[in-house]
């Protein structure tokens, strides 16, 4: 397990969640980040970028629930143990959270693919996020 100190990094995965159209997440974000539209629309090119690091763990789940409410697809790393191209991966222990209700998956002993608080496959949720988002 990494130590807390090396702390936690906030990463864009480029795309919107299920549900949630990417124009109007785009205006929703741009918005209240105060910057322009189109800067923004860059951010939506459906790869991972890593908006926040070093954070500590509280924090970086509190910021990614905030930005699941507005639709973006996010989530939350150890600082060294995934990179951007960890996206997209079949590794199940990069579940940290549910991408859908934004539960923490890490109170488990063993990583989960299904979230015992919605019910979802997440690498099917994951994979569906990105076929839709390409598709948008």
């Amino acid at each position: 397990m990494v130590e807390e100190s090396n702390g936690y990094s906030l990463v864009f995965e480029g795309g919107v969640m299920p549900g949630f159209s990417r124009r109007d997440v785009i205006e929703h974000v741009a918005r209240r980040l105060g910057r322009d539209a189109e800067n923004i629309r860059r951010l939506f090119q459906d790869k991972p970028i890593i908006v926040r690091k070093g954070l500590d763990r509280e924090k970086a789940f509190r910021q990614q629930k905030v930005f699941a409410k507005m639709g973006v697809s996010c989530r939350v790393d150890s600082s060294g143990e995934q990179n951007e191209s960890s996206f997209g991966s079949d590794s199940e222990s990069c579940h940290t959270l549910c991408p859908k209700c934004g539960n923490d998956l890490t109170k488990f002993v063993t990583p989960v693919d299904d979230c015992p608080y919605c019910g979802i496959i997440i690498s099917k949720y994951l994979k569906m996020c990105q076929q839709n988002s390409l598709r948008a």
